[in-house]
């Protein structure tokens, strides 16, 4: 038994959602919503943000192949607000361990 690495565990969630085009499992969505409204900041959240946000844009795009355009177009807009939190949490992290390294800000 290996331990999963960080890039396995973006490969199953890409898989997972890629799979859920056409109806989405219950674990999944609620997966999904956790990780879309929190509001926490840590090495864990930004992760779950960059891989939930790669997962709603191979959703989109399964979407998008069976013709589903509606559905494709809010995953990625979706996918798109997570990679922005991703963002906004890779700020606000530098930010604390600037703080908490006591360098001083110019």
């Amino acid at each position: 038994m290996t331990i999963p690495t960080l890039s396995d565990y973006m490969v199953y969630v890409e898989k997972r959602m890629e799979a859920a085009c056409g109806e989405m499992d219950p674990d999944l969505a609620t997966s999904l919503s956790a990780v879309f409204a929190t509001t926490a900041v840590s090495d864990t959240d930004l992760f779950n943000f960059i891989a939930y946000g790669h997962g709603c844009h191979a959703l989109a795009d399964a979407c998008r192949e069976r013709g589903d355009i509606s559905n494709a177009g809010f995953f990625h807009a979706m996918g798109q607000d997570l990679l922005s939190k991703a963002a906004d949490a890779l700020g606000d992290l530098m930010a604390i361990g600037i703080q908490q390294t006591g360098v001083v800000r110019h």
